[in-house]
């Protein structure tokens, strides 16, 4: 929740999707036109799939999506109207320029400058401006968030988390700005996939790589992983495959 009016950063226009190999015309997806792609899926070994977390860890992990699917769910009671939700302040200028940390409210403990931006990619943000005697001048909407009909139709695409081994279903995952949104990736279909929390929130760290082709997500896998460093498409939900043909009826001899 900025406490300062964000400041316009001057980011560049969208235009959908270009020439250049059928790559969207992102900012820095141009430079993806002439890398290895191969249509067959990944083999590699699950040992080097980026994923260094401990049992506990990963108990961890499971208990905080159920915890965040619950809060989503429509059931779940309110509180004042809206889902539980965690507050995080961070000051507009700080969240313009990337730097400094993020507040909760009842917490002592600040929150990396890092986490609060996996938080707007999760969840989105919302504008305040305060005058210069602390009173509030402005209240924006929520912004920067996947609706539920754009998380439905991403679901429908991508079935679960895109990372192969990953077995997370749609229903535990997040959306994911493939373009990030501060660098003005676009809070759309074709901009946003899924990941469970773990690949969320470690993108940047773990070796793995997504861009965004015709509307269809592919991944690059850790070098240990993949050492061909080969872009392949993403699973996809298995609606999206056709059924096969039925085989034709044996037809029984014809008796005079």
């Amino acid at each position: 929740l900025p406490t300062e009016l964000l400041e316009s950063r001057n980011k560049p226009e969208l235009d959908g999707i270009d020439g250049i190999d059928g790559v969207e015309s992102i900012p820095g997806s141009a430079t993806f036109g002439t890398e290895p792609f191969s249509a067959d899926p990944f083999t590699g070994d699950p040992r080097f799939d980026g994923d260094r977390r401990t049992a506990g860890e990963k108990r961890a992990d499971i208990l905080r999506a159920i915890l965040e699917a619950a809060a989503r769910d429509p059931k779940t009671p309110t509180m004042g109207g809206a889902a539980p939700t965690v507050m995080v302040h961070i000051n507009a200028v700080d969240l313009d320029q990337g730097r400094g940390v993020g507040w909760i409210d009842g917490i002592e403990a600040p929150v990396s400058f890092r986490r609060v931006q996996e938080l707007i990619c999760a969840g989105g943000y919302q504008q305040a401006l305060f005058g210069e005697n602390g009173d509030v001048l402005y209240l924006g909407d929520k912004i920067r968030c996947f609706t539920a009909k754009q998380r439905a139709a991403i679901a429908a695409r991508d079935g679960g988390c895109i990372i192969p081994g990953s077995t997370i279903p749609a229903r535990w995952t997040e959306v994911h700005h493939v373009l990030p949104w501060e660098q003005g990736g676009p809070t759309n279909i074709e901009n946003g996939t899924l990941l469970c929390w773990f690949h969320h929130h470690t993108i940047n760290t773990n070796g793995w790589k997504i861009r965004m082709v015709k509307g269809r997500p592919q991944v690059l896998g850790p070098l240990l992983w993949d050492p061909s460093q080969t872009w392949r498409p993403a699973q996809t939900h298995r609606a999206n495959t056709p059924s096969p043909e039925p085989p034709l009826k044996r037809q029984s001899p014809h008796v005079s």
